[in-house]
């Protein structure tokens, strides 16, 4: 039975129910920044009729040390601040769509509780963990990661996550290809798994003439290219009656269920040194998370290259940077949504980085002041 949580509402952070209305339609709009509490911005996006394929957050943590969202929270003060926003933006969310939550140890744990309970179990897709450097450490251990929970809106409407690798570990050629070593990867489902009525289920035939029936990873056209470029081993001549398999070569892209591990990412060190130098000021936004952290969550979660993206705790603007970076990469057109609050001049330093990210990479972005 899963775990319920309750908290004491009687005791809640200060802030504003409403905010005043501002002009933007859910159907056609840019990347745009928009400054003002997210509560009630979120509640205000929700009425004006938002649904997003992606969110990522980085809210904040509760440390009991100065930030922005009235800090010193309780536990129950927290957990109450995180479910009214969390609970806003399941609503928000597409059925198709998935929601990142970064968390440093203190509260992965309720937290993770909590979003069981809004999104449910069932929706857990896992808990990414990105190796940022040395560590935080003291005197027991070192802490190595920082965690990003991600769930879905509905799992079964969620595209399966991918992520490229190129392989590099091939040391043998079995058949003497002149394109160099290689090794055999599985490109179907056995005889038993295999769906008969599936529109990948059709008969292939070795060199030597035995017939092989199943359910392919492939569609048929591409079976035919793979055939035509020695790209299927059928096992050893002259019986060629192995498994049929398919040949990958060293340095070959290949689309792989993705580590839930992040190790191929900037460090928290060097994330802070692009941060520096993108604003011309050394320690204006501390810690902030590297741009190739959340590009790589947003390419694994495969969602159409046209997806709208928010990052209601919006902090520096990586977010907008990392879906500037894919836009260009792979010529999409994302949509990114910022909201930050006007605080200890957080709002500003957002819209500065923005500015800089929106001509670097020759974009436009738009500015709203929801307060």
């Amino acid at each position: 039975m899963p775990v319920k949580l309750s908290w004491d509402t009687s005791s809640t952070e200060n802030e504003s129910s409403s905010i005043s209305d501002f002009s933007f339609s859910s159907d056609c709009f840019g990347h745009t920044l928009i400054k003002g509490d997210n509560y009630p911005v979120l509640k205000k996006l929700l009425e004006k009729g938002l649904k997003v394929d992606l969110i990522y957050i980085d809210p904040p943590y509760n440390t009991g040390k100065e930030f922005v969202y009235n800090d010193r929270f309780s536990e129950d003060v927290w957990l109450s601040f995180m479910n009214k926003r969390l609970i806003l933006a399941k609503e928000m969310m597409k059925d198709s769509a998935c929601i990142y939550i970064a968390i440093d140890q203190s509260e992965l744990y309720v937290l993770k509780l909590l979003c069981d309970q809004i999104f449910g179990v069932e929706n857990f897709i896992n808990d990414f963990m990105w190796l940022h450097g040395k560590g935080k450490k003291d005197k027991w251990s070192r802490t190595l990661q920082q965690h990003t929970l991600c769930y879905a809106k509905n799992k079964s409407q969620l595209r399966a996550f991918r992520e490229v690798e190129y392989s590099d570990w091939a040391k043998t050629n079995a058949d003497k290809d002149p394109r160099g070593n290689w090794f055999s990867g599985s490109i179907s489902f056995s005889e038993k798994r295999s769906n008969p009525h599936h529109h990948n289920y059709y008969s292939i035939t070795s060199p030597s003439g035995k017939v092989w029936t199943r359910q392919w990873q492939v569609d048929y056209e591409e079976m035919q290219e793979l055939i035509k470029d020695n790209r299927i081993y059928w096992g050893t001549e002259p019986a060629f009656d192995g498994v049929p398999r398919k040949k990958i070569f060293n340095d070959t892209e290949t689309s792989v269920i993705p580590r839930n591990i992040i190790e191929d990412v900037e460090s928290t060190r060097s994330a802070q040194n692009h941060l520096d130098k993108l604003l011309g000021q050394k320690g204006l936004f501390e810690n902030p998370k590297p741009v190739d952290l959340i590009s790589h969550l947003i390419k694994i979660s495969q969602m159409p290259s046209d997806a709208v993206i928010i990052d209601f705790f919006a902090g520096s603007g990586t977010t907008f940077e990392a879906v500037c970076l894919l836009n260009k990469e792979d010529s999409g057109n994302r949509r990114c949504l910022l909201v930050q609050k006007d605080e200890n001049g957080i709002a500003e330093i957002t819209r500065k980085r923005c500015e800089k990210v929106s001509a670097i990479y020759k974009t436009k972005i738009d500015f709203i002041n929801a307060n």
